[in-house]
Order: C-alpha cells, then sequence, then structure tokens
C-alpha cells in the first residue's frame, strides 16, 4: 500500500511539472503552424524571437485583428520564418523607446516572408533612431501584400514600410499612406534600396516639413543669395529624399508615387521615385508635386554614376516635341553667338551637341 502512495505521489508530481510547460510545448507543436489572436500573443512571440533559430521555419498565422494600444509590445528582434496576416490589421502600433532598427519588426532574415498583413500606428523613436521603418529596420526576407497607415520619424535610414532592404530583400505590392520624416536617406517606402522593390505604391507625404526649426524659409526667400549662404549649413544636412526610396542601388520596377514630396528651398538629392538613384528604375511614374533646394526631379533627383531612362511611345512623342523645340532654340543661340566671345560659343556648341544627342536616341 506503501509502494501505490510513492508511485501515486510520483506520477502527481510529473503532471504538475507537464502542466507549467505544455503551453511552451504546444506554441512549438502543431506542424509548426503558431496562430496570433490578441495583443498577449504577439507580446509572448516577441519574446521568443531572440534568437532567428526559434522562428525557422515556422508559419505565424494571424487570425484576427489586433489592438496593441496601450499594451507593452516591442519589436519582434528577429525573424527568420512566415508570417502571414491574412489580410488582418495590427494596429496601436506605438515604438518610441531609444535607438535603432525600430519596427513592428527589428531583422528580418533571408528566407523569410511577411504577407498579408495591414499596420496601422507610429514608429517615431528617439537616440539614434538610425534604420526605422513601419514593418521592418533592416529586411532580408520578402514582404509581399502589406499596408502602413500612420506616421515614421527618424534621423537615418527612414521608410514608410523598411528602413533598409538588402540585396536579398523583395518588397512587392505593397503600399504606404500617412507621413514619413527624417534627415538622411528617407523613402514612403523605403529608405535604401539594394534589392527589389516591385509594384509598391506609397501615398504618404515624405518630408513636407522644415525638419530644422532654426531654418526660416521666408527669410531665405526674401533676403537672397547672402542669408542662403548663411543657411546653408542647415540645409544642406538634408539629403536623399524619395518617393519610393531614399538611395536606390536595386531594382524598383511599376511603382507609384503619388505623395508629397520635400519641403520648398530645403534639402538635396529630392525625387517623385528616388532622391539618389545608381540602381535600376522601370515603369514608374510619379504624380505627386517635388520640392527641394537642389538636384530636385520628377522621377530621380540624383543620376549616379549614369542612368538610362525608358519612356512608353506616347512619352517618346512628347519628349520628342520638346527635344524639337529645345534643338532649334539652342541652334539660333548658338548662331548668334558667333558674334560673342569664344567661350559662350563654345560652351553652346556643347550644349548643342547634346541635344543634338538625345534627340537622335529619341528617333532610334
Amino acid at each position: 500500500m506503501r509502494k501505490i502512495k510513492k508511485y501515486t505521489a510520483f506520477f502527481l508530481m510529473m503532471i504538475i511539472g507537464l502542466s507549467f510547460i505544455y503551453p511552451f510545448v504546444q506554441l512549438r507543436a502543431e506542424d509548426n503552424n503558431i496562430y496570433i489572436s490578441n495583443a498577449k500573443d504577439l507580446i509572448d512571440l516577441s519574446k521568443k524571437c531572440t534568437l532567428d533559430s526559434w522562428s525557422y521555419n515556422k508559419q505565424i498565422i494571424l487570425e484576427g485583428d489586433i489592438d496593441l494600444t496601450g499594451t507593452s509590445f516591442k519589436p519582434i528582434p528577429i525573424f527568420s520564418g512566415t508570417f502571414d496576416g491574412g489580410g488582418y490589421t495590427i494596429r496601436g502600433l506605438d515604438l518610441k523607446e531609444n535607438g535603432s532598427h525600430q519596427g513592428l519588426f527589428r531583422y528580418v532574415q533571408e528566407g523569410a516572408i511577411i504577407q498579408n498583413l495591414n499596420v496601422e500606428g507610429s514608429v517615431t523613436p528617439g537616440g539614434s533612431k538610425t534604420y526605422i521603418g513601419s514593418m521592418i529596420g533592416r529586411n532580408k526576407g520578402l514582404v509581399k501584400n502589406c499596408t502602413f497607415t500612420g506616421v515614421i520619424n527618424g534621423a537615418k535610414y527612414i521608410g514608410g514600410l523598411v528602413g533598409v532592404n538588402e540585396p536579398s530583400g523583395k518588397l512587392i505590392d505593397c503600399k504606404v499612406s500617412g507621413i514619413v520624416y527624417g534627415e538622411h536617406q528617407i523613402g514612403g517606402i523605403a529608405g535604401e534600396n539594394m534589392g527589389t522593390i516591385l509594384r509598391c505604391t506609397n501615398n504618404a507625404s515624405v518630408n513636407t516639413q522644415a525638419i530644422n526649426q532654426d531654418i526660416n524659409v521666408e527669410k531665405i526667400v526674401h533676403e537672397g543669395i547672402s542669408t542662403m549662404k548663411e543657411a546653408n549649413d542647415l540645409t544642406s544636412d538634408i539629403s536623399d529624399i524619395g518617393g519610393i526610396v531614399g538611395v536606390n542601388m536595386g531594382i524598383v520596377q511599376n511603382c507609384i508615387n503619388s505623395g508629397i514630396i520635400g519641403y520648398e528651398h530645403i534639402g538635396y538629392n529630392v525625387g517623385g521615385i528616388a532622391g539618389r538613384q545608381s540602381g535600376y528604375i522601370t515603369e514608374c511614374h510619379n504624380e505627386g508635386s517635388v520640392y527641394g533646394r537642389k538636384e530636385v526631379g520628377g522621377i530621380v533627383g540624383q543620376m549616379e554614376p549614369y542612368t538610362v531612362l525608358t519612356f512608353s511611345q506616347s512619352k517618346l512623342d512628347e519628349l520628342s516635341k520638346e527635344l524639337d523645340v529645345l534643338q532649334n532654340m539652342v541652334h539660333k543661340a548658338t548662331a548668334n553667338s558667333h558674334d560673342g566671345s569664344d567661350l559662350i560659343s563654345s560652351q553652346l556648341t556643347t550644349i548643342q551637341n547634346h541635344v543634338d544627342t538625345a534627340r537622335n536616341h529619341t528617333q532610334s
């Protein structure tokens, strides 16, 4: 009888012990599928993703909308699996702590997938505030069919969706609305792109306020060159601002910007699609106004080291007509300059050669 009691006590202890670890076992089971249905589940997920190995080969499935308002949620540190939002919305995201690599996810690894997810809220950290995005600080994976609505505010590598999109990173069919604000490498979709951005749309306003409150734009405009020179140190620090991407070294294709980009007389390398471009941009459209101080363009602010622009036939016909007009004007100016200095004549001849080359390319 005494032995039976001992065995009974032993099995009771085993059952009690298993009850403590069962929730953990349950989270890791069920064919590697983990279901998230409330804010607590998402907070618990964030706490477990301190190593990329934990989420590897796991599929996180959102079962409904989640409101993070008033919670202690912190960014998911590192993610290597699949996060399927199912078209649901995570709202109330509010990240304000100091630091870099901020967003719903801090790092997303190569091979990871974030898809079918909508996020609403704000990411406005203090401190270094670099590599800031609504979804991801630094992305090496695939982000597909995701949207963000809200406010992003940081310093460097600031994107409405991701801070930096690495060479293996892909952003496909994503959309951003709201306000994106920064100092260097700021884009409606990504701050800097080395990977692929495909069929993404930006409706957000990007840097439409004077970042440095010491800058008096009215004074710069009315008092002229001397005041502009004094303000140069303040404005030259704000750079690389684009409707889709601040700096592009990768591929941007079939993207649309309809947001207002930049602020009058402030910032350089400002473009409707890319602020600074050394990669490949094709079939992109800008429908928003673009403002800046210098190196400002409807598609690209600064192109380096060189860029090939391709146009549809209708746009090519329009460009050809405009180049005809420009070509005639330059030819007349060159002819008239023969009575002027040799320097002016030489410079106009150089311009004429460039225009003639451009005109010939539109006919080839």
